[in-house]
């Protein structure tokens, strides 16, 4: 490292201990030490990792399978086979929709209409209340 600006950064960790990434520091751990808001995944020939719950690009394994979590999770359960993690947590600000396996932004509108219907519907309430104005002039 050019004078202290600049950290060393592992790329394979050694024998059975995981590669995990936070916050860019980057650091070799125990398979146990990949728990809550990172899963491991085991790979002998480009080295184990700990993947985060909120990394949705993830990692590709020596056979070639993804390994990835979902945007804005922060708790998370390793899938059964190569794919997404289960998310059971978001990040605060989002909301988890558990069935989509998403985690969506608490101010994102909620209800039931499209953005399509409530413009039609405000389109018509205009229609209605120049219609009475006219009617009422």
């Amino acid at each position: 490292p050019a004078q202290g600006k600049t950290k060393p950064a592992c790329t394979k960790c050694t024998s059975s201990n995981y590669l995990k990434t936070v916050d860019g520091t980057t650091t070799c751990v125990e398979k146990t030490a990949c728990k809550d808001d990172f899963f491991p995944v085991d790979d002998s020939t480009n080295g184990h990792k700990c993947v985060s719950c909120g990394d949705e690009t993830g990692v590709t394994d020596a056979s070639n399978a993804k390994w990835n979590g979902v945007a804005n999770c922060t708790k998370c359960t390793q899938p059964s086979a190569a794919g997404t993690a289960k998310c059971e947590e978001c990040a605060s600000g989002y909301i988890l929709d558990s069935q989509a396996n998403t985690c969506a932004s608490a101010s994102t509108n909620k209800s039931a209409l499209s953005t399509g219907a409530i413009a039609g519907i405000s389109v018509a309430a205009v229609v209605v209340v120049g219609g009475l104005a006219g009617f009422l002039c």
